[in-house]
């Protein structure tokens, strides 16, 4: 049975080196890219360095909910199971800027777009099982509240730092709410920081944060979310955030389970999603 993945954001960085590593092991791979032209050249190189030549480029724009919706049944009629989704793709603009749907960058990018494309892929997840989903986060979760009041800073500053710690923060409340409602179905879901890495995430960030010090290379920063997406020793591990391979406890706002279930309702009604099914119906 020829496995799939779906990698966001796979055309550079973390991303470019967890689907090499998926193909690697002989996986058919989705490389979702916003720019086509990018994606490309990326499959010819994971191609080439890997051999494997099911690695395929498809349009996943998490800033454009036109084009996920265009996006979704496409890869519903080219692929009858999905065993990985891994949620890479990511931004961090240093000024506010807005998404074609007019969300704040960050949130849609970061958040808003992931759990659209999260709960129209659920099913497929599930009929697929063993299946996981593997969110990159940040430590800098840690950082992060959550405004509720002003979760897009309409009224309030924006700061660069402030909307990213936010939007970490979203990504592991997400994938701990998602991880309870999929217990029993056989896919887990879990988040992770996958270390401080050498991409071009920070392009916008003031010089003196421009480049960390002593950055990992991407290939490095893959290593977490491939062990969340292929170690044996995961299989039921599900709800759980980790800090490269290795699980920690996630901030105190992270595990509330309150936080966790008002931010599942406010993106939903951003996204104008349905009512969500209770479970058992």
């Amino acid at each position: 049975m020829n496995k799939v993945a779906l990698v966001t954001g796979a055309n550079s960085g973390i991303g470019f080196e967890i689907a090499r590593g998926l193909l690697a092991k002989g996986a058919t791979v989705v490389l979702g890219c916003r720019d086509l032209k990018k994606g490309h050249a990326a499959r010819e190189q994971l191609v080439s360095l890997t051999g494997n030549d099911a690695a395929e480029v498809m349009q996943v724009d998490l800033a454009n909910l036109a084009r996920l919706r265009n996006f979704v049944p496409k890869f519903l009629a080219r692929f009858e199971r999905l065993d990985w989704l891994v949620h890479n793709a990511g931004v961090w603009p240093r000024t506010r800027r807005k998404t074609e749907d007019g969300f704040e960058l960050t949130l849609g990018v970061n958040h808003l777009g992931p759990f659209f494309l999260t709960d129209a892929l659920l099913p497929l997840l599930v009929r697929s099982a063993p299946a996981r989903v593997v969110v990159l986060t940040s430590s800098m979760h840690r950082e992060g509240t959550f405004d509720f009041e002003d979760p897009q800073f309409k009224v309030r500053q924006h700061h660069g730092g402030t909307a990213y710690a936010q939007s970490k923060l979203a990504n592991v409340l997400f994938t701990f709410a998602l991880a309870r409602r999929l217990e029993g179905q056989g896919v887990t879901a879990n988040a992770v920081h996958p270390g401080v890495v050498a991409t071009g995430l920070r392009r916008e960030a003031p010089p003196n944060a421009r480049e960390p010090k002593n950055p990992l290379t991407p290939e490095a920063g893959a290593l977490g979310p491939l062990h969340l997406a292929m170690s044996p020793t995961l299989a039921n591990i599900t709800g759980r955030y980790f800090e490269g391979t290795e699980q920690m406890p996630a901030s105190g706002a992270a595990n509330d389970v309150k936080l966790q279930e008002r931010l599942w309702a406010l993106s939903r009604q951003l996204l104008k999603l349905p009512p969500e099914v209770p479970q058992g119906s």
